[in-house]
């Protein structure tokens, strides 16, 4: 028998996935440069020297701004890749070229025998982009239910900074947690950046 906690994040992930979806395309594009350019402006991220993003399903806010602007700057940009319950980043090269990995979800390109050499360890990412269902100023996150990120960003060095990347109606006040969830450190949407920290403890004095 499912949880309360299980029913309740299913209940906003049916919410929050119905409205985004009915999503225009000029919205949706237009939505995602606001929140990109939020990112930008973040130190966190003009200072990163090996960023991971990922690639939009459906709706979600776009990064195709983030990559293009870190890549300029000679930074190194990976994509999540998914095989069965594992993910693991793989390298993105200016002028790479994509392939529909696990889910249908976009994928760098890159041949079987140069795969694990493209692989990019957790250790070495600044800054890492993450999608989800739902989110809140606390820095919690509500995803699609799989665990990938939960499993992975436990494995970053301390000092890893992950930045939820959402349109402004995915925040919810306050959304149930589980002792395996991970918290953000930021929240940026189309409309605002949250610092969670602050959020959660207050300003340091």
């Amino acid at each position: 028998m499912p949880s309360k906690v299980s029913t309740i994040k299913a209940a906003l992930r049916q919410r929050h996935s119905a409205q985004r979806e009915r999503m225009e395309c000029a919205l949706v594009h237009d939505l995602s440069w606001r929140a990109q350019s939020r990112v930008l402006e973040l130190p966190q991220f003009a200072k990163a020297r090996a960023v991971g993003l990922y690639s939009p399903l459906g709706n979600e806010v776009h990064t195709q701004l983030l990559c293009e602007e870190a890549l300029r700057h000679g930074v190194e940009v990976a994509f999540p890749s998914v095989t069965r319950s594992n993910m693991e980043f793989v390298r993105c090269a200016p002028g790479c070229g994509w392939v529909a990995g696990a889910f249908g979800i976009l994928e760098p390109k890159v041949k079987s025998q140069q795969h694990r050499e493209c692989v990019v360890s957790p250790g070495v990412f600044d800054v890492i982009i993450v999608p989800g269902v739902a989110f809140d100023r606390l820095g919690s996150r509500l995803g699609y239910g799989k665990g990938f990120y939960d499993r992975y960003l436990p494995q970053c060095r301390a000092q890893c900074v992950f930045i939820g990347l959402a349109y402004d109606f995915q925040l919810e006040d306050r959304l149930p947690r589980e002792r395996h969830d991970v918290c953000l450190d930021y929240v940026v949407t189309d409309a605002r950046t949250i610092d969670c920290a602050v959020t959660r403890w207050g300003p340091s004095e």
